[in-house]
């Protein structure tokens, strides 16, 4: 019993003095940011850049070891949660407390909105994060393999639950004109998004993607889409696709719990893209239209490794490249191959004949 109340009273300690290194640092870089001349702002960059505070290095050190600790740790993990550092689509790189992430947040703003990724270049091209850019609300940017599994054992700090904007559930603040004018536009798309959803069933559960493992739970019209055409985001409370790749590169993975852990997929299309106006188009004038069903197949899978996700047989969407590329050239996607013709070449007949005329 003493050894475990000492070995509890240690451990509180050090976490004291961590959050007090933690905070020295934090506030120093505040009055930096408030500094009033800008050449004192560029000198105080300068010595900053060639020497970093002491728990920037420490967290440099042992942010894994922090993180591991928040995750498994109970009876710490509000204490430690203050400790962790994320980089954000406005921290310039730079990583930040969710403290300072919260005193930066919009008024409206309820959620702690991340997303997780292989790097910081890759996320901020994603699709789902599109609106968010719009609306200027700044994101975490989890590109460490133990943030994302961190923040869903923390579950909310300070009262601000923690969501995925790669998760199909997320709500952002809308006005009523805006409600009003996307139940319209829901209705609109309606045939297409139906027709959609029946095709990719059968794709994934009879066609040629049935050994990927993909479900389709829908297809809707999004609405954090501003530029690309679709978006696949997974279910609440599926894997995210780092997750996916970090589960299937385990040494003794289970590929049935993968395969239920995974979630059924949504499907999300923007109804301002050309490509998707002119395919309800289509739709419209023909549910059997082949052109359109390669284009939906396509769109989804190149959505699916744009979101992120790994295709386990890429020669299906290749064929679908093909034909496509085919029919944009004018040639039968069908038409069988032919052996080219190779022409005999002029000046070696001549030659030949000459030698004969000379010696024959």
């Amino acid at each position: 019993k003493i050894m475990k109340v000492i070995s509890k009273k240690l451990v509180r300690k050090v976490l004291e003095l961590m959050k007090k290194l933690a905070k020295e640092e934090e506030s120093g870089d505040d009055e930096d940011e408030e500094a009033d001349s800008e050449e004192e702002k560029k000198e105080e960059k300068k010595d900053k850049s060639d020497e970093d505070g002491t728990w920037t290095k420490f967290w440099k050190e042992f942010n894994k070891n922090l993180k591991m600790g928040c995750y498994e740790d109970d009876s710490n993990r509000s204490r430690l949660s203050k400790l962790l550092r994320f980089a954000t689509t406005k921290s310039e790189g730079k990583e930040i407390s969710l403290d300072k992430y919260l005193d930066r947040m919009q008024e409206s703003q309820e959620s702690i909105y991340y997303m997780s990724g292989d790097s910081m270049e890759v996320m901020l091209k994603a699709p789902a994060l599109q609106i968010f850019k719009q609306k200027d609300i700044e994101v975490l940017m989890l590109s460490d393999h133990l943030d994302e599994p961190c923040l869903q054992k923390l579950a909310d700090y300070e009262g601000k639950k923690f969501v995925s904007i790669q998760k199909a559930d997320v709500k952002l603040d809308e006005t009523e004109e805006e409600k009003k004018r996307f139940t319209k536009i829901k209705d609109m798309y309606k045939p297409l998004t139906d027709w959609w959803k029946d095709s990719l069933t059968e794709l994934t559960e009879k066609g040629a993607m049935k050994d990927a493992g993909v479900k389709i739970e829908k297809v809707e019209v999004s609405k954090r889409l501003t530029e690309s055409p679709v978006v696949v985001v997974t279910s609440q409370f599926g894997y995210s696709a780092q997750q996916e790749r970090v589960m299937k590169a385990q040494a003794f993975q289970n590929k049935d719990q993968i395969s239920m852990m995974s979630g059924r997929k949504t499907l999300e299309v923007n109804p301002n893209h050309p490509v998707v106006v002119d395919l309800l188009s289509k739709v419209k004038a023909n549910k059997e239209d082949a052109a359109a069903k390669d284009i939906a197949a396509v769109l989804f899978q190149t959505a699916l490794i744009e979101s992120g996700y790994e295709i386990a047989d890429p020669s299906a969407l290749v064929s679908r490249v093909y034909r496509l590329m085919s029919k944009e050239l004018g040639v039968d996607p069908d038409a069988p191959l032919k052996e080219v013709e190779v022409p005999e070449d002029e000046e070696e007949e001549e030659e030949e004949e000459m030698d004969f005329d000379l010696f024959g």
